[in-house]
């Protein structure tokens, strides 16, 4: 049996300029690739939006929304700012214009007039590099799924062994209990980390899956919010939940969207001191649903938002807490962004933090 012919590569066209758009279509013939057109901005995002196209050729100046604005735009938007840009435009041939270009996302930047050869090899490169890009970030979350079932196999032999002497504590002294009580949230936590970081390469690969459900999300919250009361009892916070009006339902995994949740909670209980409080608030929103998590920590620097949502990273706040991964926001928004939503997060010094997402419904 044969093998199939390859998919063809989408290019889109962004430029009110019809010669342009002809000429790249030229360049560009099936069936192994698939030419896209848009007369101007707004209409080429709309397109991005609905074609997922493997590149774009991207004029900057156009009516109703202009080049930079559709750059802006992709780069805002978790599941295009991937998408290779190649800037080809005649309103400004400067070093500086580039610059600003390249730093606002583009990939390459080309001036008219247009001269064929090069944005057919400059086009074929950006293409090039997307496959690179993702074929590298598949053969990376392979080698991780590998590399996490080596380490999560024996740890999960360790767990069982230490269950059974947790099972049998008879002939162990109030020593060695203690110390087998420590090898059990050690295997733990040991078996959580390898599986955060598998979800977050599976995720970065774009391998992530999700089985999507209608999900009444002020239902999941309310369960997880009565999971954590006896933790908040324990450590003497306040843990409440208010629900505005009748939020819409989602389409979504539940899952997914309770891990989520969980580790919202789980984070802003963590940075809470006794006496302090957690409001938890879901609410309709403009196109959706907005879950919210506020806590009256210690507060972050503005100087560290940008850490918040990135592996493996600490502000001064989680300095001397407990121990932790550092992967929990950053699971957090992977799987937003996977549901076509966002996550965000408010906080300054002294004044607690308020970490939320929005979904669309």
């Amino acid at each position: 049996m044969s093998e199939s012919a390859p998919a063809p590569l989408t290019i889109l066209v962004v430029d009110d300029d019809e010669p342009s758009r002809r000429l790249v279509r030229q360049m560009f013939e099936p069936p192994r690739y698939r030419v896209l057109e848009a007369v101007d901005g707004a209409q080429g995002v709309a397109m991005v939006a609905a074609s997922s196209p493997d590149c774009i050729v991207l004029d900057l100046a156009m009516p109703v929304l202009d080049g930079w604005g559709v750059l802006e735009r992709l780069q805002a938007n978790p599941r295009t700012r991937d998408i290779p840009v190649v800037v080809l435009t005649a309103t400004d041939d400067s070093v500086e214009a580039m610059e600003r270009a390249l730093t606002a996302g583009a990939v390459d930047y080309i001036a008219k007039p247009i001269s064929p050869s090069r944005v057919m090899v400059r086009v074929r490169g950006a293409l090039e590099r997307r496959r690179l890009r993702q074929q590298l970030l598949e053969l990376r979350a392979s080698f991780t799924a590998m590399l996490v079932h080596d380490l999560r196999s024996p740890l999960t032999l360790l767990s069982a062994y230490v269950q059974l002497f947790e099972a049998q504590p008879e002939g162990l002294s109030p020593q060695h209990r203690r110390y087998v009580a420590a090898m059990g949230e050690a295997c733990t936590r040991m078996i959580g980390l390898v599986s955060e970081i598998l979800d977050i390469e599976r995720a970065e690969a774009g391998k992530l899956e999700l089985r999507r459900t209608p999900v009444d999300l002020a239902r999941l919250v309310g369960e997880a919010v009565e999971r954590f009361e006896a933790v908040a009892t324990q450590q003497a916070i306040d843990l409440a939940l208010a629900v505005d009006g009748q939020p819409p339902l989602v389409h979504g995994d539940a899952g997914r969207l309770e891990q989520v949740v969980m580790n919202l909670l789980t984070n802003a209980l963590k940075f809470t001191p006794p006496g302090g409080t957690v409001q938890v608030t879901v609410a309709p929103a403009p196109g959706g649903v907005e879950v919210a998590v506020r806590d009256t920590g210690p507060g972050i620097a503005a100087e560290e938002m940008s850490l918040l949502f990135e592996k493996f990273s600490q502000t001064s706040a989680t300095r001397g807490t407990r121990p932790g991964s550092g992967l929990g926001l950053v699971i957090a928004r992977h799987l937003v962004e996977a549901h076509g939503g966002r996550i965000w997060a408010e906080s300054e010094l002294g004044g607690g933090s308020r970490f939320a997402f929005r979904l669309p419904a």
